[in-house]
């Protein structure tokens, strides 16, 4: 019973834990006035400008929105493969 237990209460810790996540991004959307196409085409530049240079693996390309104190953070986590 213990074992099912912790299983559930893991899951619903993963779920809080991406409820927080979606809403701390939807805050800092709110704060910066970006609309979330304007953050998708970002992405998409960006990924267009680093290709240029290295092969990256698209599949673990992440980006993130991080605050720190009063300001807004673009985090880009581009996996490379080699350079071009």
């Amino acid at each position: 019973m213990q074992v099912l237990n912790w299983f559930f209460r893991r899951n619903t810790d993963d779920a809080r834990t991406k409820a927080k996540d979606r809403m701390r991004l939807m805050l800092i959307h709110d704060r910066l006035e970006l609309p979330p196409d304007r953050l998708a085409s970002l992405e998409e530049e960006l990924i267009a400008v680093v290709c240029r240079y290295f092969e990256i693996d698209r599949d673990t390309t992440r980006f993130d929105l991080q605050q720190f104190e009063r300001r807004a953070a673009l985090v880009a986590n581009f996996p490379l493969l080699r350079s071009k």
